[in-house]
């Protein structure tokens, strides 16, 4: 047997009742249904005669009323006597009667697990009428069958209900799993819902109990499809009678006909234009209203069906779930902008911090490709081979007490300015200043082979000598000293301890050890204007550039060291 939709079960009934009007001859067979889940909408009728009187036809219908048992009534003339008459409904009934001049009735009750869905109704026109056992076996049978032929329409339906169904939450969901933008996805949800229900209007809108109006994130009009830009809400929700309902009951606001329920005047945001009919399904997390779905027909009233409902509300818990994901996904991405924007602060310090200690004593060049990561650094301190060069100037403190203050604050600061610039300009490092010395390093951090040290600090020395001779010229022509200042240097290679000392609240980038010790004693013995360097040093450099030193005792050290003096103005052929 093929399945029964709610289109080919109204033909089958059709036929049904006529055939059972035909077999008992009755002037009327009618089928009211009473429940929308029944999937008949109208009334059916069998018609003896064919009149086609439809003015006839609805008063017959109202003869059908909603009834428990059945009614076998052989003279409606007698059965009239006895209705009470205090109702609508019964007077509506009792007119009918008497306008149709039916004689006798036969009115039986359709009932599908055990709730009432129908009445089948036999009307005989003129006077009395006895109703045989026969004829009311007969239509209690026939009202049998229909029934079943409703269950199984029902069965079908709820089958292709839920096949629909779960096509619908599959969209929905792949709509969710598919997008993070939460536009993209109300929009898809009020679409696949309005376009599965075929209804006029679907509206996806959120709101709290607290707040004064809803607002509208998803509306899809059947005329139109989506819309955008969305509308504005108009009416509080205080005093939006469907919306409070909603909030306390928590439940769906079911509203067939809109004629039936006055009170219901003021509308969910995009349902300001007139509606017949209303399902509006609340949007609940935790057990807390944030939203609602509403479902709108124009035209005519709509009896909401179960399944339709039960769809609505899936849809619902769907919705909830995109609306948690979307502020999710809004606070999730306010928070990594947020991050991001601390990350780059904190960047941003800590390069300037790094800037701020590294160029102490880096040259800028350097400095730079630390900051941007272009180049590690492990301060961690470590025995390294480098050269090391000490400068001090000749005759410092009776220059200091003849400048004053001011003034060899002025020459020192000048003095420390330029000599830091020529040991940059090589790449040096710039260990430290000790009053008016100047210690640098060659080979820490950054790694140098130990021919490219010395050649670096020899050359830094020669071209300190120049900086000196035009500072010296610039000091003299402004009065501030009247000899030129010298300066001697020595310069060591060998092992250091090479990294950053101290604690917590200060450290320095320098370097320690017997090597350190031999270049400030070269220094401290060398003569005005000389640079003196040990052996170590010397075997890098040119015999053309070296003049040996007689052997000097050097304070602290305790092996001899043979030292070299290197030609200031040497210039290699």
């Amino acid at each position: 047997m093929k399945p029964l939709d709610s289109t080919s079960l109204g033909i089958a009934l059709q036929k049904i009742i006529n055939q059972l009007g035909q077999l008992l001859k009755v002037d009327w067979c009618i089928f009211r249904p009473f429940d929308p889940n029944c999937l008949i909408n109208e009334s059916i009728f069998y018609e003896q005669n064919q009149e086609n009187n439809l003015k006839k036809i609805h008063l017959l219908e109202q003869t059908i009323v909603p009834i428990q048992k059945i009614e076998v009534i052989n003279c409606v003339e007698d059965f009239l006597a006895l209705i009470k008459d205090q109702t609508r409904e019964e007077k509506q009934r009792k007119k009918a009667y008497q306008l149709t001049k039916v004689g006798a009735s036969l009115l039986i009750p359709l009932t599908l697990e055990n709730d009432f869905i129908a009445v089948v109704g036999l009307h005989r026109d003129g006077g009395f009428y006895h109703w045989q056992e026969q004829e009311i076996a007969i239509t209690k049978m026939v009202a049998e069958q229909i029934t079943l032929a409703i269950s199984q329409a029902q069965a079908y339906q709820k089958v292709r209900a839920l096949a629909q169904r779960e096509a619908l939450i599959n969209r929905i969901t792949n709509a969710i799993r598919c997008s993070l933008d939460p536009q993209q996805i109300f929009t898809a949800i009020t679409q696949e819902l309005g376009n599965g229900l075929k209804v006029d209007g679907c509206a996806l809108s959120l709101w709290t109990k607290e707040d004064e109006f809803v607002q509208c994130v998803g509306l899809y009009d059947h005329t139109q499809g989506s819309i955008n830009p969305l509308p504005q809400s108009v009416v509080p929700i205080a005093l939006n009678p469907v919306l409070q309902q909603l909030i306390a009951t928590q439940k769906p606001v079911v509203l067939e006909n809109m004629d039936h329920h006055p009170q219901m005047t003021q509308f969910d945001l995009p349902l300001r234009e007139s509606a017949q009919a209303l399902l509006i399904v609340p949007l609940i997390v935790d057990g807390e209203m944030i939203g609602s779905i509403s479902l709108r027909q124009t035209a005519q009233p709509r009896p909401w069906l179960s399944t339709e409902i039960e769809l609505a509300q899936s849809v619902a818990s769907q919705a909830a779930i995109a609306v948690q994901q979307s502020r999710l996904y809004e606070k999730t991405k306010q928070q990594a902008e947020q991050l991001q924007k601390s990350e780059q602060q904190v960047k941003h310090l800590n390069r300037y911090l790094t800037e701020s200690v590294l160029k102490r004593f880096l040259p800028a060049s350097m400095v730079n490709k630390v900051a941007t990561g272009e180049l590690s650094l492990d301060l961690t301190p470590e025995p390294r081979l480098v050269t090391i060069l000490f400068t001090d100037l000749v005759g410092y403190t009776p220059l200091a007490t003849h400048l004053g203050t001011q003034g060899v604050a002025t020459l020192l600061n000048e003095y420390l300015e330029g000599m830091t610039a020529v040991v940059f300009h090589y790449g040096g490092t710039v260990d430290k200043f000790i009053g008016d010395a100047v210690v640098a390093l060659f080979g820490a951090p950054e790694d140098l082979t130990p021919p490219e040290q010395v050649y670096r600090a020899t050359a830094v020395a020669r071209e300190m000598h120049d900086q000196l001779d035009r500072l010296n010229e610039k000091w003299q022509s402004q009065g501030l000293i009247e000899q030129p200042v010298r300066f001697r240097c020595g310069i060591h290679q060998g092992i250091a301890v090479v990294g950053m000392f101290g604690g917590g609240q200060r450290s320095d980038y320098t370097a320690i050890g017997p090597a350190v010790n031999i270049a400030a004693r070269l220094q401290e013995v060398a003569q005005s204007g000389m640079i003196l360097v040990s052996a170590t040093v010397a075997q890098f450099l040119t015999s053309g550039e070296i003049t040996a030193i007689q052997p000097l005792e050097l304070k602290g050290v305790e092996e001899e060291v043979k030292m070299f003096s290197v030609a200031v103005n040497y210039k290699e052929m």
